[in-house]
């Protein structure tokens, strides 16, 4: 099978309209030392990044396609639940202004959107909607709690508040997600620190318990303790999530010193797992328990 060199011009990816410019002949384009990460394109080796990937194939669609949706989202480093971070990897999600063909091919899921042309920008030398459309698209799969921690995200990477209502008024009031959009965007804090803060935050405004003050620090007098993920300051309690770098033996250490200082000063202090917010109505229950016992 032909292994001859390819043209130096060509990149490490390119499209298979780009290789019969530069002169590659069909059968070179068929050897096994090529991949075919989408229809009508080729590369020296497998794409790893999501970037990469979504520009091989926007270069091998129209020049009206983007990067939409999830898919977008993870461009603009959106926090996502991991089905919809699974889903935005494969298939892309592509979309093309409502007036144009929605895209059908392999590894593709098409959408055919109504927006305007300040909608879409170019990130990292990839057509995309921007950060705010991207919040309005993506508020169609994301359950509350996550569309407040794509808020959360938004708001500390600097987007404007009014910039997100304004996208979500001009998506009109038949864009699904409508009344998720409106809530996310009242309980939204740029002062949330982390995704599962923000869900936990939600979790514990919808069974109506006090609202936590976010990242606090506690000090000693002038001596810097901790900064906790939440604190209800009249219960003197302090919650804290737990994700699985806490696991790590060195870490479990400072944890536990860090917890215990803060019992020292008249805190109590209590965690949440993942496994709390699988089953939130006992997590809830633990809550009103521990303020009540203030």
């Amino acid at each position: 099978m032909d292994r001859s060199p390819l043209p130096l011009a060509l990149p490490e990816s390119f499209t298979v309209a780009d290789a019969r410019a530069a002169g590659v002949p069909p059968g070179r384009l068929q050897a096994s030392d090529l991949v075919s990460p989408f229809h009508g394109t080729r590369a020296l080796r497998p794409l790893e990044s999501l970037p990469d990937r979504l520009r091989l194939l926007l270069r091998a669609l129209p020049e009206h396609a983007f990067a939409a949706g999830p898919s977008a989202a993870l461009l603009w480093d959106v926090p996502l639940p991991f089905p919809v971070a699974e889903r935005a990897l494969d298939p892309l999600c592509v979309g093309v202004p409502a007036a144009e063909n929605r895209i059908r091919r392999p590894g593709v899921r098409g959408r055919a959107l109504q927006l305007d042309p300040e909608d879409v920008v170019e990130l990292d030398g990839v057509r995309v909607t921007t950060a705010e459309r991207t919040w309005v698209d993506i508020s169609e799969e994301l359950s509350l709690p996550w569309l407040v921690a794509a808020t959360d995200h938004l708001l500390r990477a600097g987007v404007d508040r009014q910039d997100l209502d304004r996208a979500h008024r001009r998506a009109g009031k038949r864009k699904a997600g409508r009344d998720r959009r409106e809530r996310a965007l009242g309980l939204g804090d740029a002062r949330a620190e982390s995704p599962m803060e923000s869900v936990l935050r939600v979790v514990f405004h919808e069974a109506r318990l006090p609202r936590p003050e976010l990242n606090v620090e506690i000090r000693d007098g002038g001596r810097f303790v901790a900064r906790v993920d939440m604190l209800f300051r009249r219960a003197r309690l302090i919650v804290e999530y737990q994700g699985d770098y806490h696991r790590d033996p060195e870490q479990w250490q400072r944890d536990e010193r860090r917890r215990a200082e803060l019992e020292s000063l008249g805190y109590r202090v209590t965690y949440v797992t993942i496994a709390d917010l699988h089953d939130p109505a006992q997590l809830i229950e633990r809550i009103r328990r521990l303020l009540a016992a203030a």
